[in-house]
């Protein structure tokens, strides 16, 4: 019987089309991967829970092809494969609207002690 994750655990959403994913890290070190948060057969990397509560995501290769159930693994589908959002460029960006920094005053206040309008030599 294979391995189910729970739906809702560690699922958050896609910033551009909203979808529920999970992050994982792997399958190269270093490497943040998101995937698609429900379990699909056709995936092609094998997910499990790591010894720090995080997710540990690896590919299937000839040497393990399928995701082990002793493991506790579930095949999963790396969520960029799947999005449906539109790709912004930054020029499609539109600008903020805000008011502009204000300026700094150009004469320095007098420093503590120091008399308003005189300079210290």
């Amino acid at each position: 019987m294979p391995f189910t994750p729970h739906p809702t655990r560690d699922v958050t959403r896609c910033t551009r089309c909203s979808a529920p994913i999970r992050w994982a890290s792997g399958p190269r070190p270093g490497q943040r991967t998101p995937l698609n948060a429900l379990p699909s057969p056709a995936g092609n990397l094998a997910a499990r829970w790591g010894g720090n509560g995080g997710l540990v995501v690896r590919e299937l290769d000839a040497e393990f092809p399928n995701a082990e159930a002793a493991r506790l693994e579930w095949q999963a589908i790396a969520h960029w494969s799947s999005c449906t959002g539109q790709q912004t460029s930054p020029a499609a960006v539109v600008p903020s609207r805000s008011r502009p920094a204000r300026r700094r005053p150009t004469v320095q206040a007098p420093l503590f002690g120091q008399q308003p309008g005189r300079s210290s030599r």
